[in-house]
């Protein structure tokens, strides 16, 4: 597949984790303040336990990691008839900590879960930000594709059929990919979505789980 492709595979294997991350921070910031349960049942309503396959206890766990490290901070409140409940804010570390991610979701390859986590939350990031990591990301699907043609000229006669199959699976899935960043560059560039430094842009949301996809 090239030294890129190899490369990039390296680093999905904290994908799933990553992705958890990002939306448990994303839905604590764009709410203004949100308890586990919250969070919990919004992304049930995305539906991310099936495309981000988060678990309930993942995101609890998630909360209570990001507080230590900073990114979130810890407010008991008295529950209604019931134990105290904590409520969470995002840092400044945190906010910092979404933009990063959502860049890393949009050039990172082979991370289908990072990249549905990253588009969740792409309007986190300004327009001149978001085209040039997906254009990042074109880049690196170029490369790959370039790489794997380069690779299939002389090809080693040992290899079954059958992982050259696999092999064009992959390829197919990246040049449909491939298009898909291109579009989704060309329509930020064309104004498409409200983002960052747009009037209006989720970083000024404070009305707890308005946003809705």
């Amino acid at each position: 597949m090239g030294k890129l492709a190899i490369e990039t595979s390296r680093l999905s294997g904290g994908g799933r984790m990553s992705a958890t991350k990002l939306l448990v921070l994303g839905i604590v910031h764009l709410s203004g303040g949100a308890h586990g349960y919250q969070v919990r049942s919004e992304l049930q309503s995305w539906g991310a336990e099936i495309w981000a396959k988060i678990k309930p206890g993942s995101i609890y766990h998630a909360l209570k990691k990001a507080a230590a490290d900073g990114l979130l901070t810890e407010h008991a409140e008295p529950g209604n008839s019931g134990p105290e409940r904590v409520l969470y804010r995002a840092t400044a570390r945190g906010r910092d900590e979404i933009v990063e991610l959502v860049r890393d979701g949009l050039r990172r390859t082979h991370d289908p879960t990072m990249l549905d986590a990253a588009i969740a939350m792409l309007p986190m990031l300004t327009r001149t930000d978001a085209i040039a990591h997906v254009n990042e990301r074109v880049a690196r699907l170029e490369a790959e594709l370039v790489g794997q043609a380069k690779g299939w000229e002389n090809p080693n006669p040992d290899i079954p059929e059958h992982v050259r199959d696999q092999a064009e699976l992959w390829a197919g899935h990246a040049r449909t990919e491939l298009e898909w960043a291109k579009s989704l560059s060309k329509r930020l560039a064309e104004g498409a979505y409200t983002m960052a430094d747009d009037p209006g842009s989720w970083r000024t949301v404070h009305d707890p789980l308005k946003m809705r996809f």
